[in-house]
């Protein structure tokens, strides 16, 4: 597993969570990414995670259509991705990469990591299929785990619920999960021992699902007729002098 580490001298960190772009898809949404992307740029308090999905990738073996719907090939794909992020890389802005199912089509085909290969043009890190993160913002620490997750819900309940499987594996604070194109986020209230002070303490866990840049009308899921999701990507704001998540969607 995975463990990233990083020290933030900031009062609040502001993560966005951008997952599902699918660049090169005819129905992604770039002004909308652009929009978000610029906002991450003027927002000295602001660091971006890609949670995969970058690239639309689409094969003779994808569901539907997608070989047919694709405005740029491949490496077209890998350039424009890297021309976007660009900006917020040099200015260490982008804390990493993970790689997403749509990526590994080509690994599955070919064995190149094309999420690795954006990563080392980019200079970031490569967080693989998923990541442990050890955040000091200010004077408090934050656990998070953040991946781009694999999942066949369609429900919007068995959607979060994929995002909550993730305790089974990990304990952390904040769970980050993409692929479900879903805008979600879910508290846990819970109760543990300080055995320090020896006293019960009230903690919360958040799961969080990204959504996506792709446009309904007219897609694959229009067509199988899945719920038109709201398109974006969460905000989770993490305090420096006291211990406080914030999550906005």
């Amino acid at each position: 597993m995975r463990l990233n580490t990083a020290k933030f001298d900031l009062d609040k960190l502001v993560l966005f969570y951008i997952t599902d772009i699918h660049l090169g898809s005819k129905y992604c949404d770039e002004d909308l990414l652009k929009e978000f992307l610029d906002s991450a740029m003027e927002d000295p308090n602001a660091f971006v995670i890609d949670g995969g999905d970058l690239l639309e990738t689409a094969t003779k073996d994808s569901v539907g259509a997608g070989i047919f719907e694709q405005d740029e090939i491949v490496q077209e794909q890998i350039e424009h991705a890297v021309k976007l992020y660009r900006p917020l890389a040099d200015e260490g802005k982008l804390l990493g990469l993970h790689r997403g199912n749509h990526e590994y089509r080509v690994f599955k085909h070919s064995g190149t990591n094309l999420t690795k290969i954006m990563a080392q043009m980019l200079g970031v890190k490569y967080f693989g299929d998923g990541v442990l993160h050890y955040f000091k913002v200010g004077n408090e620490n934050y656990s998070l785990y953040s991946c781009h997750g694999s999942s066949g819900a369609r429900l919007p309940h068995t959607k979060i619920k994929s995002a909550i499987d993730l305790a089974n594996m990990v304990d952390v604070e904040v769970y980050l999960m993409g692929h479900l194109h879903q805008l979600s986020h879910h508290t846990r209230v819970f109760y543990s021992i300080d055995k320090r002070k020896r006293t019960v303490v009230e903690g919360q866990k958040h799961f969080v699902l990204g959504g996506s840049y792709l446009n309904h009308w007219g897609s694959y899921g229009q067509m199988k007729g899945y719920e038109m999701m709201r398109k974006g990507s969460p905000k989770i704001k993490l305090h420096g002098d006291k211990h406080i998540i914030r999550v906005s969607l």
